[in-house]
Parts: structure tokens; C-alpha cells; sequence
């Protein structure tokens, strides 16, 4: 297990690597890399093969060539080596990023879900609200309606009534004053009698 010590020297030592390889591959490599992929220089060092099949005894000159392809052919292997690498390194870090942004995104894509389904219950509650609101309203309206024509109609019993009940009272009030008018009659009738006597009869 590294210490706490080595561990910032081994970051040190990636991260001056890193910026050397950075360096190498924006100021140094396209160059070997454009000469190495150069048309005119591919049919060059493809016609160098040709001399190899005349001047076989000019030993100097064939380990010339040979030298010259046999760099060639490590350099290009090493070129398409590097490249493919560098693809490897790209293409997993493009992989990675795009799974970064698919998670991100069905992430929010979740958050969106979630919220359209409290935004639609918090609808569907608010609407639901606002029928049985009306209906309590109309209800209410009704209600109270029927509580006035009620009403109307116990005052207009009442009215009746009281009505009914004096018209009542008058007729009693009216017919004991005929009765006390016919005792005080009575009474006058029998002081007079008492007083004057029986009144004659005179004959014809």
C-alpha cells in the first residue's frame, strides 16, 4: 500500500507524463505521422523494392535499403500502434462520458416523470376540488333558496293566523258585548220594575 508520501510524487509523475505525451502528440507526431501517410512517399518506398532484385551484389547498398525499410516498417507499425491506442483511449473515454450523460439524462428524465405525476395529481386534486366546490355551492344556493321560501311561507302562515286569531278575537269581543249589553238591560228592566212597579196594561 503506497504512504500518503509517494502518493502526491506518483500524480506528479503521471501528470508530467501526461503533459510530455500531450506535447509529443500535438508537436511532434503529426509530422512523422504526415510523412509517413505522404502518397509520393509510399510509392517511393514501395519502388525501392525494385533495386533489391537488380544490385543483390552491392552489399552495401542492400543493407542500406533494408535498414530504411526495416525502420520504416517500425515506424509505421509503432504509428498505427500509438493511433489505435490513442482511439482506445478515446473511444473508452467517449464511452464513458456518453454513460455519464445516459445516466444523467434517465436521471432526469426520472425528476421530469416524477414531477409531470405530481404536476397531473396536483391537477386532477384541483379539479376534483373545484367540482365538488361548485356542486357544495350550487347545493348551498339551493339550500338556502328553499330556507327563504320557507321562511316566506311560516311568516306568511304566521300573517294567516295572526289574522285568522284577531278576526277571532273581534267576533268573541263583539258577541260578550252583547252579552253584557243584554245583563245591563235586564238590570235596568228589573230597577225599573222594582222602583215604578209592574207596569198596566191599559184595555181598549
Amino acid at each position: 500500500m503506497a504512504s500518503p508520501q509517494t502518493t502526491p510524487v506518483i500524480e506528479r509523475k503521471l501528470s508530467t507524463l501526461q503533459r510530455l505525451n500531450a506535447i509529443l502528440d500535438e508537436r511532434v507526431l503529426p509530422y512523422p505521422v504526415r510523412f509517413l501517410t505522404n502518397r509520393v512517399i509510399i510509392l517511393a518506398t514501395l519502388a525501392l523494392l525494385v533495386p533489391l532484385l537488380f544490385y543483390t551484389s552491392d552489399q552495401a547498398f542492400v543493407n542500406a535499403l533494408n535498414s530504411y525499410l526495416n525502420v520504416m516498417s517500425v515506424v509505421v507499425s509503432s504509428t498505427v500502434l500509438l493511433y489505435a491506442t490513442i482511439a482506445d483511449v478515446r473511444d473508452r473515454a467517449a464511452a464513458k462520458r456518453a454513460n455519464e450523460i445516459a445516466k444523467t439524462y434517465e436521471q432526469v428524465l426520472e425528476e421530469r416523470v416524477q414531477a409531470d405525476h405530481e404536476l397531473i395529481q396536483q391537477i386532477l386534486q384541483n379539479s376534483i376540488e373545484n367540482i365538488l366546490g361548485g356542486r357544495l355551492e350550487k347545493i348551498r344556493v339551493e339550500d338556502h333558496k328553499q330556507l327563504d321560501e320557507m321562511q316566506k311561507a311560516v311568516i306568511a302562515s304566521n300573517e294567516a293566523l295572526r289574522a285568522e286569531l284577531a278576526e277571532k278575537a273581534m267576533i268573541a269581543s263583539n258577541e260578550s258585548l252583547r252579552a253584557e249589553l243584554a245583563a245591563l238591560s235586564e238590570l235596568v228592566q228589573a230597577l225599573y220594575e222594582s222602583h215604578l212597579g209592574k207596569p198596566t196594561v191599559s184595555g181598549s
